[in-house]
């Protein structure tokens, strides 16, 4: 499936110069990919698990200073400049699968629920990222199957691909494994299935916002194709693939989040094994503040799910979760999640990501 063009929302090309597309990093895992597989023993997913548990994320005193900067300026509205945008359908599974009523068919949900099929569509688009840091830490987030040429990628958060380090090309983590509608095996206590196999990362693709600057504002997302294991044809055809809308601003109803959360605000019940689910609408973060425009979302779901998607009931990803607020004392203080505003970097990203195909 080709990328509908970046356009122009406020403005014809004529009159206004269309925006540049920011700058992103590519990289590669070179690892074979069958080693990757053999990495993951259950130890390691345990330990990936509990270190999630540790991983709480948020920069609500970046977000503060942001915040007080713009008071000091005096910047308040939205911004009218052009923006780039992307648009994308979803793709169904090339063959019938199960489908199950959605998250949209229930009240607004800000306390996550497990997702009730796991095993039927949409929920299996949605799987685990498994990946170890540079300092061989083994680590968990969350993605999604997303359409583009090839058929063979992952949309998720920057931060879980990459430290934000400013080591482009290089920065890029290792045994990174997507496992698409990931859950604890029945049979082994202690040890995960992978009922529609586990893809191995190949080519990474983030914005420079995220390598360089660890911007949460505006670059913690990443792309990544995957190599099909044997036996299957490609990621899209097998589970399905979530469209996008990249560029249409930080405000949506009836927004559908999930992700394998292994810890929550005031949760003691997620295990970074089940996919959980919230519902709700998105809205600008600091509406009255041009220059951030992440997307913010009631849902308690923590560390774990980094990555997740936010998606339209039309099934179109609009966000990733990335952070979430915390105190002096790295403690979450509210059910607000966010996800970096998916806008010209997005665009960039799924360009790049289409042009390695």
């Amino acid at each position: 499936m080709a990328l509908i063009p970046a356009t122009l929302t406020t403005a014809t090309a004529a009159e206004t110069p269309v925006p540049a597309v920011p700058d992103v990093t590519t990289g590669k895992q070179t690892t074979d990919p069958q080693k990757v597989r053999d990495f993951w023993t259950p130890e390691r997913v345990a330990r990936a698990l509990a270190n999630e548990k540790k991983d709480q994320a948020g920069i609500a005193r970046d977000a503060a200073a942001a915040r007080a900067a713009a008071e000091a300026t005096g910047g308040k509205g939205k911004s009218s400049a052009p923006r780039l945008t992307a648009e994308a359908p979803r793709i169904l599974p090339a063959k019938k699968t199960s489908v199950s009523a959605t998250a949209a068919d229930v009240p607004e949900m800000p306390v996550a629920q497990k997702v009730p099929f796991p095993q039927n569509s949409p929920a299996i688009i949605v799987g685990k990222i498994l990946f170890i840091d540079d300092a061989g830490k083994e680590h968990g987030c969350s993605g999604a199957s997303i359409a583009a040429d090839g058929k063979n990628t992952v949309w998720t958060a920057g931060h879980c691909v990459h430290p934000g380090d400013g080591r482009g090309s290089d920065g890029f983590y290792d045994l990174v494994l997507f496992i698409p509608g990931y859950k604890e095996s029945l049979d082994t206590p202690g040890d995960y299935d992978a009922p529609w196999g586990e893809w191995v990362a190949q080519s990474f693709v983030a914005p420079q916002a995220w390598t360089r600057d660890k911007d949460y504002d505006e670059g913690d997302m990443a792309a990544f194709t995957v190599e099909a294991p044997t036996g299957y044809t490609n990621l899209a055809d097998t589970v399905g693939a979530f469209g996008y809308r990249f560029g249409y601003g930080s405000d949506w109803s009836d927004i559908i989040d999930s992700g394998f959360p292994g810890e929550g605000y005031n949760r003691a019940d997620m295990d970074g094994y089940t996919q959980f689910y919230c519902t709700g609408d998105v809205v600008d973060a600091v509406d009255w503040y041009p220059l951030d425009n992440r997307l913010e979302m009631n849902c308690d779901m923590g560390a774990g799910a980094s990555g997740g998607p936010m998606v339209t009931t039309e099934g179109q990803i609009v966000g990733a979760n990335s952070h979430v607020d915390i105190d002096d004392q790295d403690q979450r203080i509210n059910d607000h999640l966010y996800s970096s505003d998916h806008g010209g970097q997005a665009v960039a990203v799924i360009n790049a990501i289409n042009d390695a195909n």
